[in-house]
């Protein structure tokens, strides 16, 4: 496996682009990117210091989950044999590429970006579904636990004329070579390891005005011509078809070989929590932290915090 991230830049994304554009138009409804937001203990963890409740226009839909559609018609997306090949070319000939994952994000005009960050990465005995998402973002900062970590794949394709909304990533890390892809998006993709490959969205400039109050319960809607934002039953914005920035993201869990793959399946030497903890003391250890073993190593703010001021480093700028 890579341990500086490649990158393959993919044209075409799709056969059928338009087919894709035409199931978006038909989802929904989408749910603010909010709600997928960390609590404030993973926020502290990862580094924010005032959590704000300001709501930004977007939005995101699940298409796909674990190797299932979750809307009509996405399988061509789940198992796009472009990404496929895309994720060999990232991660070698031989290995196993699981689809797993699609999901749409509709972004509204905001006057500021999207800033550079990570995905969220997955470890053999420690994912998202049972563990806390600063943990596990932690757990990839520390560098301790990369022979746990799952290798997934991320392809990230856009439907947007522009302005504004630039593809930004850092394919050989925060200091090396900085990376854009503009608009218009032309049916390109890139594939990498975004677990690992810092990215992020310039502003995306349009006419419609920013609303300021919405909530985590708002919901866009298509509606006629265009998207329609609901709030507490009301109308709260509306913006044309063709004025949100539109992406499709598509991930793969990647495996060495076939004997990688099923070392993971049948969980041979998954880790345990109370392994990570005693891994990730050692380590604090080492670098001259003392810390004592917490009761709850989910929401124990001196745990927490030093964790966060160990192995948080600040993501570049767009």
């Amino acid at each position: 496996m890579h341990t500086i991230p490649n990158v393959v830049r993919l044209q075409p994304a799709y056969d059928d682009p338009q087919a894709v554009r035409d199931l978006i138009d038909r989802a929904g409804p989408f749910w603010p990117l909010a709600r997928y937001a960390a609590s404030t203990a993973e926020l502290q963890a990862l580094g924010a210091t005032k959590p704000s409740n300001f709501v930004p226009p977007w939005f995101r839909q699940d298409f796909a989950l674990r190797g299932e559609a979750l809307v009509d018609g996405a399988e061509p997306i789940l198992y796009n044999p472009h990404f496929v090949g895309a994720a060999h070319g990232v991660y070698g000939a031989d290995a196993e590429v699981r689809p797993t994952t699609v999901y749409v994000n509709m972004m509204g005009a905001t006057p500021f970006p999207f800033v550079p960050h990570v995905d969220v990465p997955a470890f053999r005995g420690a994912t998202r579904v049972d563990h806390p998402i600063w943990l596990l973002q932690q757990m990839r900062a520390a560098g301790i636990f990369e022979p746990w970590r799952v290798r997934i794949a991320t392809a990230v394709s856009w439907f947007w004329p522009g302005p504004g909304g630039e593809f930004h990533y850092w394919p050989d890390g925060v200091d090396g070579r900085h990376e854009v892809e503009s608009p218009p998006f032309e049916n390109v993709a890139i594939v990498a390891d975004n677990e690992i490959t810092f990215h992020g969205v310039a502003p995306v400039l349009g006419d419609e005005p920013l609303p300021t109050t919405l909530t985590i319960d708002a919901e866009l809607r298509r509606d006629g011509d265009g998207w329609t934002v609901v709030d507490g039953g009301l109308e709260q914005c509306r913006y044309p078809l063709g004025s949100m920035r539109t992406t499709v993201s598509w991930k793969a869990d990647v495996f060495a070989d076939a004997d990688d793959m099923r070392r993971a399946d049948d969980h041979v030497d998954d880790l345990s929590l109370g392994r990570v903890v005693d891994m990730l003391r050692a380590d604090l250890a080492g670098k001259g932290v003392d810390t004592p073993a917490p009761d709850d190593p989910f929401h124990d703010e001196v745990w927490v915090a030093a964790i966060a001021t160990t192995y948080r480093s600040p993501p570049p700028r767009i």
